[in-house]
């Protein structure tokens, strides 16, 4: 099966089974605080076949509000749909059909390739996303990094910080947690020998002043040697 291609001719497209036919088009739009869906508008095209069975709750619920949040009963159920959906369908709602901020400009294929995880590095950083080089770095070398430090704050809560940027999970992982674009080419990374070390916050402050100088000087002596 080769590599999903972004739809150039969609008008009456189903973006569940990609066939030109007789389609209804499904809106969400003007969703608020609190809905999975906040601040994102899109059409969903679909046939008559790969239409589920209340579609059009899924779509004109009216919230019930927990203070100033929005809450949809069927927000799941669609989001389990939206998933079935194939790549080129989902990116036609997410991407082109949408008008998030970047929407505009996204091209559909690089959409699918992200997806894919096989978007080059610097086309991501066109688009301001997370290459796929830089969540395998951190996901690879921030437990594992010995410049990382749990830090202890004056209230006794912890973090867990490297001097150049990158913080984890409380308990020195990157499990689950947003990823970090600093562990890729870092020139600073070594393999740790020990126990992730606890200091305090005012140490854990000269400890990123003297590793940001240490990087300073390393990279300055790199390019004297480049020029020489």
């Amino acid at each position: 099966m080769g590599r999903p291609l972004a739809i150039e001719d969609y008008t009456n497209m189903c973006f569940k089974c990609l066939q030109k036919k007789s389609i209804t088009t499904y809106s969400i739009a003007y969703r608020g605080y609190g809905s999975s869906f906040d601040s994102f508008n899109s059409d969903l095209q679909l046939c008559n076949d790969c239409t589920p069975e209340n579609i059009n709750l899924w779509f004109n619920e009216n919230p019930t509000m927990d203070g100033y949040c929005e809450r949809y009963k069927y927000e799941e159920k669609l989001s389990e749909f939206l998933n079935t959906l194939p790549l080129e369908g989902k990116e036609l709602f997410w991407a082109r059909y949408s008008d998030e901020a970047c929407a505009d400009y996204i091209d559909g294929q690089d959409w699918i390739d992200y997806e894919l995880g096989i978007l080059p590095h610097e086309k991501c950083k066109e688009y301001g996303w997370y290459s796929p080089q830089e969540k395998e770095a951190y996901h690879k070398r921030f437990s594992i990094c010995d410049k990382v430090k749990f830090i202890i704050y004056k209230d006794n809560s912890k973090g867990c910080h490297c001097p150049f940027g990158a913080f984890g999970n409380n308990d020195g992982t990157s499990k689950g947690h947003q990823t970090q674009s600093g562990c890729y080419k870092c020139k600073m990374f070594k393999i740790r020998e020990n126990e992730i070390e606890t200091i305090t916050r005012e140490d854990f402050d000269i400890y990123e002043l003297e590793n940001k100088l240490a990087l300073k000087i390393m990279l300055k002596e790199l390019r004297s040697k480049n020029k020489d």
